[in-house]
């Protein structure tokens, strides 16, 4: 599936497939982010899927309501599926790229066998429990290999990280694991990726 679609976010659409990371600093800068991003989504009648460590579900479904789209109902309907980094990424007790490559192949996969919706937009955060080494170099690896999954479907993902969250290595792994990158108000291609084979050889290394 080719074209664009309308991020929600920016006045800007990008193309189907795109993997963003978005850096902000704090509550109040992620949500200008992320609620506009799955408002633009229910609005248009798109799977939105969320996963996110600094909100709960809840939280999400609230913010969204001043959106002016009917967030509860489109909870109840399973166009609005929303889960935590424990439920998503720890569902075997430990965080694994194969696991969580599956976690999202398998909804995708759902998504287009129930016919319902055409498009997916999905979100998530990088969970705080994972700022450090071991941790760390597992969900970039995640993170690279999401760059070979988006290509095959009709889908945008959009990574959030937080400036006051994490140090400077978790923000220059994941410049390196995103082809775009939202900062300072804008969407930019970002010079410092690295395609998922160089950047798997380089992890190994």
């Amino acid at each position: 599936m080719t074209g664009s679609v309308p991020l929600g976010i920016l006045n800007r659409s990008v193309p189907i497939g795109s993997h963003i990371c978005a850096f902000y600093s704090g509550a109040a800068e992620r949500d200008e982010i992320v609620l506009p991003f799955l408002a633009e989504g229910l609005r248009t009648g798109q799977k939105c899927i969320g996963v996110v460590d600094s909100l709960t579900p809840a939280d999400v479904v609230a913010g969204l309501s001043g959106s002016g789209v009917d967030s509860a109902r489109s909870v109840e309907t399973g166009q609005l599926e929303l889960a935590t980094p424990a439920t998503a990424y720890f569902s075997s007790g430990r965080f694994s790229t194969d696991d969580i490559v599956a976690f999202w192949g398998q909804g995708v996969s759902d998504v287009k066998t129930s016919g319902t919706f055409s498009f997916i937009r999905a979100t998530g955060e990088m969970p705080s429990v994972l700022d450090h080494p071991d941790g760390r170099t597992e969900f970039f690896r995640f993170e690279t290999k999401l760059n070979e999954f988006t290509s095959a479907f009709p889908l945008v993902v959009l990574c959030l990280y937080d400036l006051q969250q994490f140090g400077a290595e978790v923000l220059m792994e994941a410049l390196r694991t995103h082809p775009s990158v939202i900062a300072d108000g804008m969407i930019h291609e970002n010079p410092y990726y690295i395609e998922p084979s160089k950047f798997l050889t380089r992890a190994q290394n």
